[in-house]
């Protein structure tokens, strides 16, 4: 499966019975955020919003809002997405440039005076945010010495006719490195902020891949063909042709100003900051362009969904590569998708879950809690996970604790990044004798009883 842009996959949710559409005139300010919380919540479908007071452009959001929407975006099944996953990391498909009129992205040009960041409904989602935002853009810049381009979603704060507050939130954020190197010459960083894309490019910008990786490689080798990319009108940049709309521009260098508060990924309020702030030169889009929206805060949202795969696929690959026994790789939405990390894997020696554990505390993702499990433990059941740590684990010998240690930003308990991180092996003790689970005979060869619900089954 793959999908040629945002409106090739909502026609694939809407022949699905997952896109509703919401007819009544709907509010940017909190209304917006109020239905994609609801669906959120539920699990529930895609919603298309074509009548936003004071604007005439539509809204969709929430179009992957769970895990299973997520999996088979890309035609994958929960049983081989990882794997699946991290083979289109390993084999990416560089992007193929088109020319400007095989370019839907480039149906209408803005340039200059005429931009003008009101006319987007761009929606205020949270009590106490700082005003509106844009979540759901791919942000495209390029290392000033090697050219190397990167993707990657940052929340974008508009503030005013062409401005927009940039935020990250960790120093080791690729366009910030990039950044720096410019601003360190007084030169401002070109940028492209692309809206309204179809699930592989949003996922592939959040592959924690090394620096310098282009991501829309990634996404070509997820999606199995090359993204098709167009050269931007005022800055050098190639960016996905198929995409909504893009703001073209420079972050300033040497220049600052108030961005937020954001009601984030953590569930809690990210505190407002000074923060880099991109001016917009040029927006280009289609003539029919479609906003697409994209909610954070209390899990699950789709900001939690969206990191969850592409999050568990770096883990996994890093485990991997030193750790052939790991079997699997979870990242429990009651964690935000990013705090905690549920790891599987068939024990071979003693004290191997320990090293297990160390590394996945070192990884590049730096989770705050990993708890390591047998390889008969499901890590995506949570009960199953939580039953391994209650009766296989002994606090005292199988827990280990990091004091000061580097992790998220974002974290609301961690003060400036910096906090404990801790590490339970959940695995039966290597070669001692342990209970057998209690399983009952047969159970397989019941059928569905779910599905059944209502009939008539013969008894024998």
């Amino acid at each position: 499966m793959g999908f040629r842009d945002l409106r090739h996959y909502l026609a694939y949710l809407e022949s699905r019975g997952q896109l509703l559409t919401i007819q009544d005139e709907i509010d940017p300010v909190f209304e917006i955020a109020a239905y994609l919380r609801k669906t959120c919540d539920t699990a529930g479908p895609a919603l298309l919003f074509p009548n936003v007071k004071g604007h005439r452009m539509p809204v969709v959001g929430g179009v992957v809002n769970s895990r299973d929407r997520v999996v088979e975006a890309l035609g994958f099944t929960r049983e081989n997405a990882l794997d699946r996953f991290l083979d289109g990391i390993r084999n990416p498909l560089p992007p193929v440039g088109v020319s400007i009129d095989e370019a839907p992205c480039q149906e209408i040009v803005l340039v200059g005076e005429e931009v003008d960041l009101a006319r987007f409904p761009a929606p205020t989602y949270c009590a106490q945010d700082g005003g509106p935002y844009i979540t759901m853009a791919v942000q495209v810049a390029r290392d000033p010495d090697t050219g190397v381009p990167n993707a990657a979603i940052h929340r974008m704060q508009v503030k005013g006719k062409n401005r927009l507050g940039f935020f990250w939130s960790s120093a080791n954020k690729h366009i910030k490195i990039q950044f720096e190197k410019a601003e360190s010459r007084g030169q401002a960083l070109e940028i492209a902020v692309i809206q309204g894309l179809e699930p592989s490019l949003l996922l592939a910008s959040q592959v924690r891949a090394a620096y310098g990786v282009d991501e829309l490689g990634i996404a070509g080798g997820l999606r199995g063909e090359p993204v098709e990319v167009v050269k931007a009108r005022t800055v050098d940049l190639m960016v996905p042709a198929r995409a909504e709309i893009v703001f073209e521009g420079r972050l300033l260098p040497g220049y600052r100003e108030s961005e937020g508060p954001f009601g984030e990924f953590s569930g809690y309020y990210g505190p407002g900051s000074m923060s880099p702030v991109m001016e917009v030169t040029a927006v280009t889009m289609r003539r029919d362009a479609l906003w697409q929206a994209g909610l954070t805060g209390p899990p699950v949202t789709e900001n939690h969904a969206l990191c969850g795969l592409p999050f568990e696929a770096s883990l996994y690959y890093d485990l991997k590569q030193q750790f052939p026994e790991v079997r699997a790789v979870h990242l429990p939405l009651s964690g935000c998708a990013r705090y905690t990390a549920y790891v599987s894997a068939g024990i071979r020696y003693r004290n191997q879950g320990r090293c297990i554990l160390t590394s996945a505390l070192g990884s590049n993702l730096k989770p705050k809690m990993v708890v390591l499990c047998d390889e008969d433990v499901d890590v995506f059941d949570e009960t199953q996970v939580l039953w391994a740590v209650a009766t296989r684990s002994r606090p005292g010998r199988d827990v280990i604790i990091i004091e000061n240690n580097c992790l998220a930003a974002l974290d609301p308990s961690a003060q400036e990044g910096i906090n404990d991180s801790m590490a339970i092996d959940a695995t039966r003790p290597f070669k001692e004798p342990f209970p057998e689970i209690a399983r009952v005979p047969g159970v397989e060869k019941v059928p569905d009883l779910k599905a059944l619900a209502g009939t008539v089954v013969g008894i024998k």
